[in-house]
């Protein structure tokens, strides 16, 4: 099968409508009046400096979707789009989201469609009405349709980037529970419920620019896996495209420490044709709300990471 990238919208924003009614507006370009509105809301949504892109990173990342250096990653990596786009309904404007999309090989070498949810947020006035998982569910049919192929592509894996709640120091999960208004578990439990189970991997999130640190408070998640595991090959796949060309706006060797122990290990399974386990973590978080303090669940042995800690329950703690 050939796929390619479809180029009819880049050049400006488009509308599509969800089977449900919902209205997104999405752009590839920076500056546009998509884009202006979906920063103006995301930039009140996040606040910790390590997960944050700031306007002259998306600029960096948007750009990429254009011109020659398009051409020069997709030579090296194949199709991809970044994305920005709101969300209405009606008139009313309940969200927005920036996800990157690209094409890998599925174990059984046919082209899978696989993106990474950069950030998604609804607005305070509209949570607890089953937006995020319209929006969600609203991405993953989109994906596919990005690219051209001989034949029609199936809907691929969701990666998200999930806040740890073992990993963050305390001020920062003071500081991002206040401001979101959902404590961080309860988080993990929202996200659970839309499809998402935790990865199996060490993940860190490569600096974002030249002025931010690594961020290893975080946990990688997916939705849209029909098994208990994921090939290693296409995660490995999956995060060389992401790294290089999300996070890293364009980078084509990557040199990254963290990116490359990653990558490194992710490609030692996946010539053994080994699989990444997945987690689901909803049993376990529902015992830990039984707690006031859902740490205290982890009292007398609190683990390092939400990984070691489904390891843990996997075991019977």
């Amino acid at each position: 099968m050939t796929y390619a990238l479809d180029l009819a919208p880049l050049a400006k924003d488009w509308t599509h409508v969800t089977g449900d009614g919902l209205r997104l507006g999405l752009t590839t370009r920076y500056g546009s009046r998509v884009f202006d509105q979906f920063f103006e809301a995301y930039d009140k949504a996040f606040v910790l400096p390590a997960e944050k892109e700031e306007r002259s990173g998306f600029q960096a990342a948007l750009d990429l979707n254009h011109g020659e250096p398009y051409q020069r990653l997709s030579r090296r990596f194949g199709p991809f789009r970044e994305v920005c786009l709101t969300v209405h309904d009606g008139e009313q404007f309940v969200g927005g989201a920036n996800f990157f999309a690209t094409i890998c090989s599925a174990a059984d070498g046919t082209p899978a469609p696989t993106s990474s949810l950069n950030y998604i947020f609804v607005e305070q006035g509209t949570r607890g009405k089953g937006y995020l998982k319209r929006i969600i569910t609203a991405i993953q049919a989109l994906v596919p349709c990005l690219f051209k192929a001989d034949e029609p592509l199936a809907q691929g894996l969701m990666f998200v980037e999930q806040n740890d709640p073992f990993r963050m120091t305390p001020e920062q999960y003071g500081l991002d529970t206040k401001v979101s208004g959902i404590d961080q578990f309860d988080r993990l439990s929202i996200w659970g419920r839309a499809g998402a189970r935790i990865v199996d991997h060490v993940y860190v999130q490569p600096p974002l620019s030249a002025d931010q640190e690594a961020d290893d408070t975080l946990a990688l998640s997916v939705i849209g896996a029909s098994g208990a595991s994921i090939s290693a090959c296409v995660l490995r796949d999956h995060l060389v495209r992401f790294f290089a060309i999300s996070v890293l706006k364009g980078i084509e060797e990557l040199d990254e420490d963290g990116a490359l122990a990653q990558l490194q290990s992710l490609s030692t399974r996946c010539a053994a044709d080994q699989e990444v386990g997945l987690f689901d973590q909803l049993p376990m978080l529902t015992e830990a709300n039984a707690f006031g303090d859902k740490f205290d669940f982890w009292i007398d042995d609190r683990p390092l990471s939400l990984v070691t800690a489904l390891k843990q329950f996997a075991k019977g703690y």
